[in-house]
This record gives C-alpha cells, sequence and structure tokens, in this order.
C-alpha cells in the first residue's frame, strides 16, 4: 500500500516532478502562486474580471514553459515579470479609459466584517476622495501604492515584479504618499509614513 503523498510547497521539487510527468505538481504551483499573480494583475489593472483572464494567461504561459525551468530557477520573479508585462500589454491593446476602483473594490480592501453601517458609509465616502486622488497618479505610482498599501504583496515582490531594486519601490511610495498627501490636504488626515514604514 502506497504511503499518503505529504502536501509539497517547494517549488524546485514541484517543478522536477512535473518535468517526470506529475500532471499535480503544476495544479500545486497554481495553487501556492495563483493568489499573489491575482493580486499583481488586479493591482495594474484594476479590474477583478480582466486580472483573473490575465491570472489565466500567465498560467497558460507557465504550462507552456515549465519544461525549461531548473529547480533553482526564481519562480516568483519570472511569474510576477510575465504577469507584469502582460497586463501593461493588455491595458495597451484594449484602447479604452483605465477602469477606476469601485467602493465594492475598496470595501474588499479596507473593510472590516465588524463595522458598523455608519461606519461604513463614512469609510466609503473618504474612500472616494482617496480613490480619486490614487486614480490621478502616474500609472507606477499607483500600482505600486495599492500593491503595497493594501498589503497585497511585499516591497521585494513588487521589486521582482517590477524589475527594480526595493530602493525604487520605496521611491515610488514616497512620491506617491507625497502627491496623495497635497491632493487631500484640508480634506482627511493622511498619514504619509504609514506606508514607508511597512517591512518588506
Amino acid at each position: 500500500m502506497r504511503p499518503s503523498k505529504a502536501v509539497i510547497t517547494d517549488d524546485g521539487l514541484l517543478i522536477t516532478r512535473f518535468k517526470q510527468g506529475e500532471t499535480e505538481a503544476f495544479d500545486r504551483l497554481m495553487a501556492l502562486h495563483t493568489d499573489k499573480v491575482f493580486a499583481l494583475a488586479w493591482g495594474v489593472l484594476m479590474n477583478r474580471e480582466d486580472a483573473m483572464d490575465a491570472v489565466q494567461e500567465v498560467f497558460i504561459k507557465l504550462h507552456s514553459s515549465l519544461a525549461k525551468f531548473s529547480p533553482s530557477d526564481n519562480l516568483n520573479a519570472w511569474l510576477y515579470r510575465v504577469c507584469l508585462n502582460h497586463c501593461i500589454d493588455r491595458k495597451r491593446r484594449a484602447k479604452r479609459p483605465r477602469v477606476e476602483m469601485t467602493d465594492d473594490d475598496w470595501d474588499r480592501l479596507q473593510s472590516s466584517e465588524r463595522d458598523e453601517p455608519e461606519n461604513v458609509a463614512c469609510r466609503r465616502e473618504v474612500g472616494r476622495m482617496i480613490r480619486a486622488a490614487v486614480d490621478n497618479l502616474p500609472e507606477r505610482q499607483r500600482m505600486v501604492f495599492v500593491l503595497r498599501h493594501y498589503k497585497l504583496l511585499s516591497l521585494n515582490e513588487i521589486a521582482q515584479a517590477m524589475g527594480c531594486t526595493t530602493g525604487a519601490v520605496k521611491a515610488h511610495l514616497s512620491r506617491a504618499t507625497a502627491h496623495l498627501r497635497d491632493r487631500l490636504a484640508g480634506t482627511i488626515v493622511f498619514e504619509a509614513g504609514e506606508v514607508e514604514k511597512n517591512e518588506v
């Protein structure tokens, strides 16, 4: 009788097993990485359906490319880079105005199940003001701000996706925070240090 298989979480081992013909290994890779790939796609596209389509395309590309991978390759970096490039290309091909974040999108980022209705209404009003300011940020600043401020990806993961250093990511965050602080001055209290103090 064969012993039950332990749940494998090591990318290199799963890549090796996939190359040896174990199709279940690819399913496990998807399960491990789908949430983070979706977070990046959503942070760029700001649209749930478009982000889900992007995730599907990224993993189709991974499936066709995985035979060339070495177990020591950085799968996270590959996924983030392919996802970012795909999403940017998708936006360019669409040739339509960017879909702005909705109240429901912001509620998913900020809400608590324990919130009272009046708190939700107040947060939505403040959220609309913040959202309008965020939507007017330069694209890279907006993407980095959303991904990091709402803890969708770490600084290192954002840097991997953008092909830059964590220092550059922090610079984008700092500029985004300064722009938002200036735009929202006299409207709401915006803690400039809140983003920058987050650890990697």
